[in-house]
């Protein structure tokens, strides 16, 4: 039986402030807990119901478990119907590693605030091979139960680093890092020489797109154009943040040398 002291510990690391000061978040489903449990994520504890242990029991193995009833489960759940598992895990404690740009292609995120659309990136750039990504302050906490739910256990995979983006720009700089950015006025993505490696991409917000103060750092300008109806009435200003995303590390993997 849960304590009321751990319902409220559970219903806490739904805000963002108790996820930081505790170093705990939580993820729920079967298909979540099955990544957890292959991955070197610390587990704190797992919570599910008999009946979902009875069907799932194989895939906690000798991993210690607390079953619950369903309305216990219902009182620490962020969806609306609680899949029947529920686990809390801690925060991995990552920093940004200048060293860590070289090599690889890296994301950098500017201010997304949509918990879908940053697990959506999170989980397309697992699909790709982005094994990094750093976020500014202000973007979304990775965390937030809608974005670990979104990224379809790809959070297990992918290292999210909260930075000042400018740190990582002036180290990008100084270790011959290309740093590509999606922006309005780039050049086309079709004609452009993209680059797999030793590479960083900036995806800034819908709202503000990339910030004035990154611009600078920008070696390489890009853009989709758009096939829309010229009229500016008809025509769609900007892609979903995820949906760009996509698109360019798509162009990414099938382009770069």
């Amino acid at each position: 039986m849960l304590s009321k002291n751990k319902i409220k510990y559970i219903n806490s690391l739904k805000i963002s402030k108790y996820r930081k000061l505790n170093a705990d978040f939580f993820v729920e489903g079967t298909k979540l807990i099955a990544e957890l449990l292959q991955s070197n994520f610390q587990i704190s504890g797992i919570y599910a119901t008999n009946e979902w242990l009875q069907e799932n029991n194989e895939i906690l193995k000798n991993t210690d478990c607390m079953e619950v009833d369903s309305k216990e489960l219902m009182q620490i759940s962020n969806l609306t119907t609680p899949p029947g598992v529920l686990a809390v895990v801690k925060i991995p404690d990552v920093s940004f590693e200048p060293l860590s740009l070289v090599g690889r292609l890296s994301l950098m995120l500017d201010g997304i605030n949509d918990p879908g659309n940053l697990g959506t990136i999170i989980r397309t750039a697992d699909w790709f091979g982005v094994s990094q990504i750093f976020c500014s302050p202000d973007t979304v906490d990775a965390y937030h139960p809608k974005v670990v739910q979104s990224t379809m256990g790809s959070i297990f995979r992918v290292k999210v680093i909260e930075t000042d983006l400018m740190d990582v720009c002036q180290e990008a700089r100084k270790n011959q890092v290309d740093v590509f950015g999606a922006v309005m006025n780039g050049q086309n993505i079709y004609e452009s020489k993209l680059k797999g490696s030793s590479s960083v991409l900036i995806i800034g917000s819908e709202s503000h797109g990339i910030r004035n103060h990154l611009l600078p750092f920008i070696n390489f300008p890009i853009t989709f154009p758009a096939y829309s109806a010229s009229n500016t009435q008809n025509k769609t200003e900007s892609l979903n943040a995820s949906v760009a995303t996509a698109l360019i590390l798509s162009e990414f993997r099938r382009k770069a040398d």
